[in-house]
């Protein structure tokens, strides 16, 4: 499934459900009720909760923050109805009584967060990093520990100190990701903490400091304006703004106002905002609300930012990106460390291997061409394909799937692999990337890269037999050389051999440099390829036999030229100054694969089954990727198997949303677990092993793997490897989250601006006549009292808020709308209106 759209998964911290009293909060809110009952709506997790004060509130499950499991029996429950008024006066009686209970829990719990005003004081010196400027972490139930607190009711006190670190978010950040079970805050920087409590006493105490401030930025502004204005047809360029120069003062305000961006959930009071608010108010440049999009516009105006850095991928605003993780640690078997392991730590943090460990069992695949395939301009080719029919059965065919082999040269104690393990993996973004091997050393193992000169190149092969119907019948895992690599371009390989391609649509127009360029392919290439293409239909053929099924919308990918830009540096002692723009190309990628595409995607998924294969056959503990059947009705699940496309196994968005289908969310595991979406079943698995240039995980795998294959026993034990992946799967999470934030922020910047440009009269637009479809249920703010829908507009690969939604639009409904407002927050949002012809 590819899809930017949120998904909600159907799991629950265990024993929450019906009868949970649980805190929800709306906007930064909270109010505490019991959960009546949880509702599938539209492919969401809804959740109908009694409040305190006896109302029935419709929310998101991922608006509940806190939970006390099994606080009110079923019988109790199921007497309360579910009615927004009660139908008779058993039901007014049960909610009542509950209502009673949970004011009873409210008012205790405002007791004791009073009462632990005084001792919570000490929490912060105890859990932040002792580094100034170091994020920390640290759980609510780790704060209880700390504090000693002895009371009999366990509940009240973890929410009366959960309390305590929501309400002091100048120095407590909530994390995101899985909250609700984890109970997870980061814990500011002790310097973040000074700067916050230095400028607080300014803003109340010595305003004159804070004036000087506001009148130096307003002249910097001015100025750095004026310098700029005329380079917008210029490329981009950075340099520093020699004419200006910021005091001490300044880089205190900078400082805080950059602080102020840190991510931060509505469900927290953000602190910093009455602050930036009236300081930049106070400029007299900037119309409408302050908001951190203002902010960000306030900071690329002073020169600190450049006028291409987002918000979501801005590394010093999110905390996430500050923690590490923990190296593997090699298997030892009683006090006696295996032979490997100890030549493995006997070397140095600098110290790559003297030889490659594999070389003398690699299988040369000779003069077998091996296919690269990918987009223009691509970094770190992790992966290559061959093809060849079996001799002994030609209606079978051997794919063997060649994977880049950094850790030929890379152990696992170098100072590389853990910056490798430090970053999980590499970060695309649009104005530059983050690679997670040095760039030089990632080039230089880039699959092709040493075929240029004519060389051998090092490989990992997955090679799997595939018949007729899809099935794999026979596999081999194996260290390779191979010799006669062809680098390609999707597009190219697809005009070249007619595949039929529906991959991606140009909104804005289509460049000329993503024009395909005709290709010189022998006889043996075509052949190779076409075989591809048949192998990739019978992968098809082998998920149809099954019941998985994929569904998703196309998503816009940016493409800039140049890349890096330059973005500079926060730098505090001046300004910078940035001129130009560069050029930008929006492109929207069907979800659905086709062409050259389809054919890579489908090696790299045989080769991690190959991957877990392997593991399971030869008791070598791996961690595989899984994923679990739908949830949903029997009957549902069935119709949408019915509704599969016969020639991709794909699914309609809208008609897996209309069903309410909802899948759990992914995990790693060492069992070789189903992954449903993929077809792979139980017992089988998919360890991703296909690329170790760009994935901590997947250099784990292949170490382990070698040493398997060198010596017949694993590198890491089953413990040490799931505690790995798990510390890797939190952090995957964040990273996708920042991820989609940050391509979702590009893509609605680009719009933004191509509706604020200047355009000939009668030009072209796909502003214009937009049509949206319904892709959710509509849902009540119960604040504002008005009705939101999400629409997506597959014209612009962007899902978008409708509201004073009719909440009687049904899923998958076509409907005609345009751009109200575009808001380029932490959390960019595309508000939509209805369109009036």
């Amino acid at each position: 499934m590819t899809s930017h759209l949120e998904e909600y998964t159907s799991e629950w911290p265990s024993g929450v459900g019906p009868g949970a009293l649980v805190e929800v909060r709306l906007k930064n809110r909270p109010l505490i009720g019991v959960i009546l009952r949880e509702v599938r709506n539209g492919g969401r997790n809804m959740v109908h909760t009694l409040t305190a004060d006896g109302r029935i509130i419709y929310h998101l499950t991922h608006d509940i923050f806190y939970a006390v499991p099994k606080f009110v029996d079923h019988f109790h429950i199921k007497r309360c109805g579910i009615e927004e008024k009660p139908d008779n006066s058993k039901e007014l009686m049960a909610r009542v009584s509950v209502a009673e209970k949970v004011r009873a829990f409210s008012k205790a719990t405002e007791d004791l967060f009073n009462g632990y005003a005084a001792p919570f004081n000490m929490v912060y010196p105890w859990v932040s990093a002792s580094g100034e400027d170091t994020w920390a972490s640290t759980t609510v139930a780790e704060v209880a520990k700390l504090l000693n607190i002895q009371h009999r009711d366990r509940s009240l006190v973890l929410h009366a100190l959960y309390s305590h670190l929501m309400k002091h978010s100048q120095m407590f950040v909530l994390d995101n990701h899985d909250f609700l079970s984890s109970q997870t805050f980061y814990v500011r920087p002790r310097s973040q903490v000074e700067r916050f409590n230095q400028v607080w006493h300014l803003m109340h105490n010595d305003n004159h400091r804070v004036r000087q401030f506001a009148l130096r930025a307003k002249e910097i502004i001015v100025g750095l304006r004026k310098m700029t204005g005329n380079s917008k047809s210029q490329a981009p360029s950075y340099n520093s703004a020699s004419n200006f120069a910021f005091t001490e003062d300044d880089q205190l305000f900078i400082q805080f106002f950059l602080d102020s961006l840190v991510e931060i959930r509505t469900a927290q009071t953000n602190p910093y905002a009455p602050f930036v608010c009236e300081i930049i108010k106070s400029l007299g440049l900037y119309d409408g609300d302050i908001d951190s999009e203002q902010v960000r516009q306030f900071l690329v105006d002073l020169g600190v930012l450049s006028p291409w850095q987002d918000i979501p991928s801005l590394r010093q605003v999110q905390p996430a990106l500050m923690t590490a993780t923990p190296d593997p640690v090699p298997l030892t078997k009683g006090k006696q460390v295996s032979k490997s392991a100890a030549s493995i730590s006997s070397l140095g943090p600098d110290d790559l291997y003297p030889t490659d460990p594999l070389e003398a069992i690699r299988h040369d695949f000779g003069e077998l061409p091996v296919y690269t395939i990918d987009d223009n301009g691509a970094q770190e080719l992790d992966d290559g394909i061959s093809i060849e029919r079996d001799i002994a059965d030609p209606s079978s065919l051997w794919v063997h799937v060649h994977v880049a082999d950094p850790t030929a040269i890379l152990p696992p104690t170098h100072s590389l692999a853990r910056r490798a393990r430090d970053a999980v993996h590499t970060f695309y973004f649009n104005h530059s990337s983050w690679p997670m091997l040095p760039e030089s050393l990632g080039n230089k193992l880039s699959l092709g890269n040493a075929a240029r000169t004519g060389q051998a190149e090092n490989v990992m092969t997955f090679s799997a037999k595939v018949n007729p119907s899809g099935d794999i019948v026979d596999y081999r895992v194996r260290a390779g050389i191979i010799r006669n690599v062809r680098t390609l371009r999707y597009d190219d390989v697809d005009a070249a051999m007619s595949f039929h391609s529906h991959d991606s649509t140009f909104p804005f127009g289509r460049p000329t440099n993503s024009l395909p360029t005709a290709l010189s392919l022998s006889p043996t290439d075509t052949d190779n390829l076409h075989l591809l293409d048949i192998f990739s239909k019978r992968m098809v053929t082998y998920r149809l036999g099954t019941s998985a099924f994929s569904y998703g919308l196309g998503r816009p990918e940016l493409s800039v030229s140049p890349k890096p830009l330059p973005v500079g540096r926060v730098d505090l002692m001046q300004p910078g100054l940035f001129l130009g723009n560069p050029q930008i190309s929006y492109v929207v990628r069907n979800a659905c694969l086709s062409g050259s595409r389809h054919i890579v995607a489908e090696a790299a998924q045989v080769a991690n089954r190959i991957a877990s294969r392997f593991g399971r056959d030869h008791g070598v503990p791996l961690v595989r990727r899984s994923i679990g059947a739908p949830v949903g009705s029997g009957e549902s699940l069935a119709d949408l198997v019915r509704l599969r496309d016969k020639k991709t196994g794909w699914v309609d968005f809208f008609d897996v949303r209309r069903r309410g289908a909802q899948f759990p969310s992914s995990r790693y595991t060492l069992e070789p677990a189903e992954h449903w979406m993929l077809g792979v079943a139980e017992g089988e698995g998919y360890t991703r092993a296909t690329s170790p240039l760009r994935r901590y995980g997947d250099l784990v795998t292949h170490w382990q793997i070698k040493h398997a294959l060198l010596h017949n026993e694993p590198l890491y034990s089953s413990r040490d490897m799931q505690a790995t992946f798990d510390r890797i799967g939190a952090r995957e999470e964040r990273w996708k989250r920042i991820t989609q934030l940050h391509d979702k922020w590009w893509a609605l910047a680009f719009v933004k601006r191509w509706m604020e440009s200047e355009r000939k009269i009668g030009a072209y637009s796909p502003m214009e006549s937009m049509i949206g479809r319904v892709a959710g249920r509509a849902r009540q703010d119960v604040f504002r009292g008005t009705w939101v829908q999400e629409v997506y507009i597959a014209n612009l690969g962007l899902s978008g808020f409708l509201e004073s939604a009719d909440s009687e639009r049904e899923i998958g409904a076509a409907i005609a709308v345009a751009v109200d407002k575009i808001m380029l927050l932490t959390y960019p949002v595309l508000r939509l209106k209805l369109a009036h012809h």
